[in-house]
């Protein structure tokens, strides 16, 4: 019996990009390729990467703690919304 191909549902799929190279290349659980919950696990894990980030960056521009963190959170928070926006147009694209 022939063994049934694995789907990817990264976003990037359709670009050729599978499941396994994100989790070789970026630490994404095994458990989670050729799964729907590897975006969940990519946006989130960006999304924490970006707030430390602009948090970092907001601080070294002379922002206060606060600002800081008020900047970072929006930040991030957009960049989360709107991969979630492209996971939902690359589904439909692809169907599933």
């Amino acid at each position: 019996m022939a063994e049934k191909s694995k789907r990817d549902y990264n976003i990037m799929s359709l670009d050729g990009i599978s499941d396994q190279e994100y989790v070789e290349l970026f630490g994404v659980p095994e458990e989670l390729a050729n799964t729907p919950g590897i975006n969940k696990w990519l946006i989130e894990d960006t999304h924490a990467k970006n707030l430390d980030l602009e948090y970092k960056k907001a601080i070294r521009l002379g922002r206060s703690e606060e600002e800081a963190n008020a900047w970072a959170k929006k930040i991030a928070n957009k960049g989360r919304a709107d991969a979630w926006k492209n996971v939902h147009k690359v589904q439909k694209a692809r169907g599933h």
